[in-house]
């Protein structure tokens, strides 16, 4: 049996623990699981426990990791950082560490500065979420068929790796192995952007003194502009404080192009508007029928996918604290 513990139980967190634990353990390339969670929020833990994402609660972090082959960090990104500092000098030697952070190139820093060399660290984000928060909002679906990607440190062994790869199949996820900078570079213009431009059209229009007569004309299209807007304030505010270069790069792309359409529109440019809009949705019509979340070169859509493959983890986990 291995044994996951989870550290921090909030959506993703416990949405892992729950898609862990309902994975056919025949078909699995973990085989037999048990999922250990831990959370300093009582009713996070307690939540987990009763929507089956948990198989046993732990009273603190040391507990959370005694005897834990693989250890998931899930806390808010900034909190990584204390959470590693403090698991330095517990966590069992030949464990393998991973997180869930939406942000890859600061806390694998953060991992090689703090974590000690007895253990392996390979970074994980699953392009995957909800604009609910909180374990209540748990899916053990919600990684099935979606990019998880994996960022590896040049000190993981082979054997690290490979768990962590095991892990994302056994949830349904497609490993994507990618470089931490790059993914920080490219995830800020296709998720953190999003979120801070639906943040911007909520502050906006809600601080207009006409918010109370426009509020009740807004319809779909101001609701699903604006769904993201609804995310956790926590671990949005963490991904944007540690992905500042990637970030404020988009968000300057993002501020001349508005001032670029602002002096067509008042100009009346009529032409450059309609060249504007076309574009965007060939771009955007191309993009879907290239069917999202496909990896680079992939073709699964057009033949089943590959099962995940009992028995793929051919190394030895440490089954006890040496």
């Amino acid at each position: 049996m291995i044994r996951i513990s989870i550290i921090g139980l909030g959506l993703i967190g416990a949405s892992l623990g729950a898609a862990l634990r309902s994975a056919d353990v025949k078909e699995s390339p973990l085989g037999e699981i048990e999922v250990v969670g831990y959370d300093r929020d009582v009713r996070a833990v307690k939540e987990s426990r009763g929507r089956l994402a948990i198989d046993r609660e732990a009273r603190s972090l040391a507990d959370a990791v005694r005897d834990a082959q693989i250890v998931v960090l899930a806390t808010p990104v900034r909190a990584m950082r204390e959470v590693m500092a403090q698991l330095a000098d517990i966590l069992p030697a030949g464990a393998v560490v991973t997180d869930v952070a939406s942000t890859k190139a600061e806390v694998g820093r953060w991992a090689a500065e703090l974590l000690p060399s007895t253990v392996s660290y390979v970074g994980g984000h699953p392009m995957a979420g909800k604009e609910q928060a909180g374990a209540a909002a748990a899916d053990p679906d919600l990684f099935k068929g979606v990019i998880y990607c994996m960022t590896v440190a040049p000190t993981a062994r082979q054997g690290a790796i490979d768990a962590v790869e095991a892990m994302v199949r056994a949830v349904g996820a497609k490993p994507y192995y990618i470089d931490a900078e790059e993914h920080d570079a490219y995830v800020a213009g296709i998720s953190h952007l999003p979120f801070l431009l639906s943040v911007g059209l909520i502050e906006i229009t809600s601080r207009s003194p006409a918010w109370k007569e426009m509020s009740p004309l807004a319809a779909t299209g101001f609701r699903d502009v604006s769904r993201l807007a609804s995310g956790d304030p926590e671990m949005h505010r963490d991904i944007s404080l540690t992905n500042p270069a990637g970030l404020s790069r988009w968000i300057n792309e993002m501020v001349e192009f508005l001032l670029d359409a602002r002096d067509q529109i008042e100009a009346g440019e009529a032409e450059g508007i309609e060249s504007i809009l076309r574009r965007a949705k060939q771009q955007r019509d191309s993009w879907l029928e290239s069917r999202p979340n496909l990896r680079p070169g992939e073709d699964a859509f057009a033949r089943p996918a590959e099962p995940a493959r009992p028995g793929l983890l051919t190394f030895r986990l440490p089954n006890k604290r040496q």
